[in-house]
């Protein structure tokens, strides 16, 4: 018995194979460059606590983790950032809110020479927070 396949189903299968292998690639592409960011952002990613009652405040936490090819900021409200690293600066980022609020992250060594320290400058309200890296 033998079976023809018609010249559309060959192209249709061509390039159900092509788009495969390009989505494929770029997955493979995608996880390579997030395990390099994550290898990169070692000393910094994790989550930092903010201590803001003696402004009037509450404890805040902030989460950073490496996820499709980008260093993100989680407070837990359901909206990451990005945080864009700033050219030049090891460790210094800038990122926008959802709500268009501009903030400046600096990761600082502590007296052991470990990134244990998050300062966020928050641009709109010329404020500059604290934050400490919690264990693992």
């Amino acid at each position: 018995m033998e079976t023809k396949i018609n010249k559309s189903h060959a192209i249709s299968i061509i390039g159900f194979a092509l788009f495969f292998l390009v989505v494929s690639s770029m997955v493979f592409s995608q996880e390579q460059s997030d395990e390099a960011l994550k290898k990169k952002y070692a000393p910094i990613i994790g989550e930092y606590e903010f201590d803001l009652t003696e402004m009037g405040g509450e404890v805040q936490y902030l989460t950073f983790y490496v996820k499709d090819g980008a260093l993100w900021g989680d407070s837990g409200d359901g909206d990451p950032a990005t945080c864009d690293p700033v050219e030049g600066e090891e460790f210094k980022f800038k990122a926008v809110g959802s709500d268009g609020q501009e903030f400046e992250i600096t990761f600082v060594k502590d007296e052991k020479g470990q990134y244990t320290i998050c300062k966020v400058y928050i641009v709109a309200m010329d404020m500059e927070v604290e934050g400490i890296k919690k264990d693992k």
